[in-house]
């Protein structure tokens, strides 16, 4: 029997050249999370939308939505606009109404779209949702890159409790272009591999899809791209600016290297300083006369330190505004989990 999740995808073919999934389906019965990051305009949000109502309609399955913030989903603009594309391309009745819990039919009790927000993720329990088939999180990755304490396991948390384990059930993470720098990314270790639309995990049952190559609601030469472009935000717009694999550069010649190294689960970092940007590495030179710190309180020793809060603070804000840079996947991994340490 086919996944009514899949069968909907397979009928929604390419959808006009919008955004359609059907780059996702080859690994759709392997993939149990699967993150779609692409510009703005593309369909994203629509696409999951159109599918949320068809698995009511026709399935009786309901859809949990999940954004950041408790706040998020309780802004009148977001709940009494939510449904507005649905009912004008016909994806649900007009008699379908929106309340801060979520998308109501009218003939059942429950909502058929619940709403959920990662910050208060330890609300919600168990045994109440069998019909919930889908997740979809709306906006993964915020634009000022500040993220609920623990989102990436609270995510994990919710799909742990709603699913219990379903097998059909899938959960899909939507977010614009905006870094690689984010706590998904470092507390499951992935990363999407350069040139490829679609990097997928099988150990981890996880995939990552870059968006490319779909219709855009702002075609290219339109001029408000460069209003957008002068106020830095050019990289939401285009998947030609995408960033996001843009973290992983070597060292440039003639970079100034930190005065001090960075211990973290038995292997020593250092940061080297050039442009504004700081590359981190693995080091294997002599640490003679180099202050050592670490973060994790087991790692201390007569030589080692705990790392200073000031370090970790410029660590941080130096990644939301976009100035680290890392040689390998792994040393990000390393660097990141000392900003995203309750993830």
């Amino acid at each position: 029997m086919t996944n009514p999740i899949k069968q909907l995808l397979q009928e929604y073919g390419t959808n006009d050249g919008w955004y359609n999934g059907q780059k996702i389906l080859p690994y759709f019965d392997d993939a149990m999370l699967m993150m779609i990051i692409g510009a703005r305009r593309i369909g994203k949000t629509d696409l999951f939308l159109r599918l949320a109502c068809d698995l009511w309609q026709r399935f009786q399955l309901r859809t949990m939505w999940v954004r950041n913030k408790l706040t998020e989903l309780k802004e009148p603009s977001f709940f009494n606009d939510f449904l507005n594309d649905a009912k004008q391309f016909g994806w649900c009745p007009e008699s379908w109404f929106v309340k801060p819990d979520g998308v109501h039919d009218p003939g059942d009790d429950e909502p058929v779209i619940k709403f959920q927000s990662i910050s208060v993720f330890s609300n919600r329990r168990g045994g109440a949702h069998p019909d919930v088939i889908m997740i979809l999180f709306d906006e993964m990755m915020p634009e000022d890159r500040r993220y609920p304490k623990m989102c990436a396991s609270g995510l994990l948390s919710i799909t742990k409790t709603v699913f219990s384990g379903n097998t059909d059930a899938r959960c899909f993470c939507l977010s614009n272009f905006v870094s690689a720098a984010n706590p998904y990314f470092v507390k499951y270790r992935v990363y999407p591999q350069k040139n490829k639309d679609i990097t997928f995990f099988p150990d981890k049952a996880i995939l990552i899809e870059r968006c490319t190559g779909y219709r855009c609601g702002i075609l290219d030469d339109n001029p408000w791209n460069r209003v957008y472009k002068a106020a830095g935000v050019g990289n939401y717009a285009s998947e030609e600016e995408d960033k996001l694999i843009e973290l992983i550069k070597p060292v440039p010649k003639g970079s100034r290297p930190e005065p001090y190294l960075i211990l973290n689960d038995g292997i020593l970092y250092r940061g080297w300083n050039k442009n504004g940007c700081t590359y981190w590495n693995e080091y294997k030179g002599s640490t003679q006369d180099i202050a050592i710190y670490t973060p994790n309180l087991k790692e201390c020793s007569d030589t080692v330190h705990m790392l200073h809060p000031f370090l970790k603070k410029d660590l941080e804000q130096s990644m939301i505004f976009g100035a680290l840079r890392f040689k390998n996947p792994n040393v990000m991994f390393a660097i990141l989990s000392i900003v995203f340490d309750t993830v």
